[in-house]
């Protein structure tokens, strides 16, 4: 067992009564009662306990609330953050290489939902506002909390919920602390083990007025994913196949291909912090942040591209979506070489200062800045060699299959290997933001008007991007250049699907690229440019709010409220660069492509402006209808911020094929989400650690932005041509109704159960017989069971999650314009641990232990675009306490 001072649980329950948070809870918790004298609070270990003190905060504050606690100090319940917040009522996450990577509240998905670490804003490396959290590890986490329903005194930006990160920090313990891990995680589809260590040390000095902690995880991991998809749809094709059939306006699916996606994820975590109370009045706390995570992708990929001229014979359903092709072999089969690749790194370091400047009134301070780099750009590879050759795709079952001319030996004949497409890709982003923050919080003694909480911020934000390109297509593209048969070397996949081949080609991509530079010379692909979709946005916000707590008793009913406002004032100001496009000219032997030409003189620089204010009121209201019920009504508007890279003012071409051309935009005017939300909700806190909670909720979105497609012609030198130009526009509204229940319950003899569900119905569906509908992305229900069993030194806990099917995106991010769609995915974790002593624990951890698969569709369930399949992975390993 470890100790929390008095003055530590005050705070958090001081924070949680107002229902929000200030920066004494989160950055500084253990300033609070000053006057408190040295009383001792033992904090005990355990599922149970950490269970309790969830609940607690959930009671105890007046807005809707849910959150996690750390079972223990580096004993975080899930190995990974975003997989703990899914077993929360109403959250729902999206995974990354089988790890939760992104985070969904309410239906509203990770761009709508402000992330903090200690109640600052942390920088990311994504082209948006969203959080990834795989870039952190669980172990240095203490407990989460997911605010539904906010106060003013929250930073604005999440419509769908305010998420709070909390690390450790040395004055929160008594005296020295150190904690230890170490495992080994297996997974099941690479057969490969690799190591996991965590540490962390904490310590009190000058009789409790000072502490230095320091805490570090490493881990890695040696993945596979293996993949089948058919990227997208393309909508309103009309063709003739060669033996005569007619098809019009026909959904036509662009390509099939079967890869497998060797992966080393490396990542690793430090924080440090150093406290120094000189008096019960003033607490100082400098505290900092590092994270670097990187994956190094490794695909091997066996292709088939869809051209409707070369279709001897179609079919198609009921949808008038191509379900059955027989391709003539001026098709071609291709072995594909690519990655994925992410190198990201976090840093974020910040300064707080407590005082307690009297009996009354406590003063926070604050500052703190943060970076996020994504250094991709040139680094993502894709590369082609292949031949022409027939085949056979047929998805009439919904389960797609392809058969190739010449049987399993096909995809294996290295003498046919010819160049085809290479590419260098990728992004290079840096995101950096400065916060100064002040609040203050005065007790007024009062009966009925308890508190008044004032204060500023001000954020300065600045997102820099740059994509890098180069291709050889222009010499290579058509399959003209022999390649050494010696270059390509036999591929097996290993736990594969069926009904595709699981043996093919593949090639090392360094030699390959120095064969081709020995035919044709340096053709500029080993030095891949800037391109024109490049772009810098700079975000100055200033805030300010002031909210004040009342109380008092409707007859036998006490009640407490905080009512209060934030206004906001945004300002941008975005730049970029673009290149005029001036003809489209054919590919030499490849028909399927063509080669772009742009005006002399290179990219030319555009710039854009803009700025708006919103007024923000809150309203949390609690009834403590007896000892252990309380209603809670709630309501507020908030807002969210245009995602940063849709405010590029520049438009960029992103496919030239004949009959195929697609550009994209950025919008600089666009304006926020703003949305107006009602809570209402009853909790039963029947026993310790056993509660009812039923919440019903509605978001009503005004201007909600929507990336939108439109066909435009544009006049080269060769002629007019169509392009589909997909930007973002306002315009939209979004209701968005839902109900969640929540039952915890827990039994003498050691057993429990949490089961939670979300309900949740929009007016903002997706038709599918529209192709100008507006769906709102991330929308689904969902449900958690978690069974658990803690007695003694033994612990058992089997978790299912469910997500039911929901819109992924309105406009595919593989490409095309169509939507795509992901079907419902259910999984199970188990954890387990025996404590040997109170010093040692020995443990276990089994993520996806049924080997689930996530399967994607585009608009009708029976357009089939992605399977991925993630394995099954077990940790086993050790824990210390110290």
């Amino acid at each position: 067992m470890f100790t929390l001072t008095k003055r530590t649980a005050l705070a958090v329950a001081i924070a949680s009564a107002v229902g929000g948070y200030s920066q004494a809870a989160f950055a500084a918790e253990e300033a609070a009662d000053k006057k408190s004298d040295d009383t001792e609070y033992i904090l005990v270990r355990g599922l149970r306990n950490s269970l309790k003190a969830a609940m607690f905060d959930k009671k105890e504050g007046v807005g809707v609330y849910d959150g996690i606690a750390a079972d223990d100090l580096g004993k975080f319940p899930d190995q990974n953050v975003a997989e703990s917040l899914q077993r929360i009522t109403g959250v729902s996450i999206d995974r990354s290489g089988g790890e939760g990577q992104f985070v969904t509240v309410r239906g509203f998905g990770p761009q709508f939902n402000t992330v903090l670490v200690n109640g600052r804003q942390i920088a990311t490396e994504n082209p948006g506002r969203e959080f990834s959290f795989d870039t952190l590890a669980a172990e240095l986490i203490t407990g989460v909390d997911v605010y539904k329903s906010p106060t003013a005194n929250m930073q604005e930006g999440g419509i769908g919920a305010t998420i709070n990160v909390n690390t450790a920090k040395p004055l929160n313990y008594d005296g020295f602390k150190a904690v230890a891990s170490a495992k080994g995680v297996y997974d099941d589809l690479s057969e490969e083990t690799t190591p996991q260590f965590s540490g962390l040390i904490s310590n009190t000095f000058m009789e409790g007025k000072a502490g230095v902690l320091v805490s570090l995880a490493h881990q890695e991991r040696t993945a596979q994913d293996n993949i089948m998809e058919s990227r997208y749809y393309r909508p309103n094709v009309s063709f003739e196949t060669q033996n005569g059939k007619q098809f019009t306006n026909a959904y036509v699916p662009q390509n099939f291909d079967v890869m497998v996606d060797e992966q080393d994820r490396t990542r690793t975590s430090g924080t440090a912090v150093f406290q120094y109370a000189p008096s019960d009045e003033l607490t100082l706390t400098f505290d900092g942040l590092i994270s670097q995570f990187e994956v190094e992708s490794d695909v091997h990929s066996l292709g088939h591209w869809f051209s409707e001229s070369n279709f001897i014979d179609a079919e198609v359903d009921e949808n008038n979506s191509v379900v059955y092709i027989e391709n003539a072999n001026t098709g071609a089969t291709d072995f594909i070489r690519r990655n994925y690749n992410r190198e990201v790194d976090v840093q974020a370091f910040g300064f707080n200062a407590e005082w307690q400047i009297n009996d009354d009134v406590m003063a926070t301070f604050d500052v703190s800045t943060s970076t996020a780099e994504e250094k991709s750009a040139g680094d993502v590879f894709f590369n082609v060699i292949g031949y022409n050759n027939a085949y056979t795709w047929d998805n009439r079952d919904g389960s797609p299959s392809i058969e190739i001319l010449g049987g399993e030996d096909a995809a294996l004949r290295a003498d046919l290997g010819r160049a085809h497409y290479n590419e260098r890709n990728g992004w290079d982003r840096e995101d950096t933001i400065t916060e100064f923050k002040t609040d203050f919080e005065w007790e007024t003694g009062l009966d009925t008007f308890t508190s008044m909480r004032w204060g500023g911020y001000y954020q300065d934000r600045e997102k820099d991007a740059v994509r890098k390109y180069a291709s050889d297509c222009n010499l290579y593209c058509g399959y003209g250049t022999d390649v050494p048969d010696e270059l390509l070397t036999e591929y097996t996949a290993n736990g594969f699907f069926g009904g595709v081949p699981d043996r093919w080609l593949t090639y090392d991509v360094a030699a390959y690229d120095a064969y081709r530079e020995s035919v044709t010379g340096d053709t500029g692909y080993s030095d891949p440019q800037g391109q024109a979709d490049q772009y810098t946005v700079e975000e100055e916000i200033l805030s300010a709010y002031i909210d004040f707590t009342f109380e008092g008793d409707l007859g036998d009913l006490p009640w407490q409220a905080n009512v209060g406002v934030r206004y906001t004032q945004t300002d941008t100001t975005l730049s970029g660069v673009t290149q005029e496009l001036i003809d489209l000219q054919e590919v030499p032997n490849d028909p399927s492509d063509l080669f772009e030409v742009y005006a002399p003189g290179g990219v030319q620089p555009v710039s854009a402006s803009n700025s708006y204010t919103n007024l923000l009121p809150s309203v949390n209201v609690k009834f403590d209808l007896t000892d252990e019920m309380v209603m809670r009504v709630a309501y507020s508007e908030t807002l969210t911020r245009p995602t940063m890279d849709e405010l590029n003012p520049a438009t960029t071409v992103t496919v030239s094929r004949p009959n195929n051309n697609a550009a994209q935009g950025g919008n600089a005017d666009l304006k926020p989400f703003v949305s107006s939300n009602w809570d209402v909700s009853y909790e039963w806190y029947y026993a310790d650690t056993s509660y009812f909670a039923a919440a019903i909720f509605s978001k009503e979105v005004d201007d909600f932005i929507t990336s939108t497609v439109a066909t435009e012609v544009w006049n080269l030198e060769s002629g007019a041509y169509n392009f589909n130009v997909r930007r973002p526009r306002n315009g939209e509204t979004a209701e968005v109704n839902g109900l969640e229940l929540a039952w915890t319950h827990t039994w003498e003899n050691g057993f429990g159960l949490q089961a939670n569900a979300t309900f949740v119905d929009s007016d903002a569906e997706l038709d599918n017989n529209s192709t100008e509908s507006f769906g709102l992305e991330g929308l689904g229900d969902s449900q958690n069971i978690v069974g658990f069993y803690e007695n003694g030194p033994y612990q058992l806990r089997l978790a299912f999650n469910n997500r039911e099917g929901f819109l992924q995106d309105q406009v595919n991010r593989f490409g095309g314009t169509e939507p795509l769609k992901t079907d419902t995915y259910g999984q199970w974790d188990i954890s387990g641990s025996y404590e040997i002593n109170e010093m040692f624990t020995v443990f276990f951890e089994g993520i996806n232990i049924t080997g689930e698969e996530t399967r994607r569709h585009s608009r009708y369930q029976n357009q089939f675009v992605r399977l991925e399949d993630n394995g099954t992975r077990w940790a086993f390993g050790v824990r210390a306490n110290f």
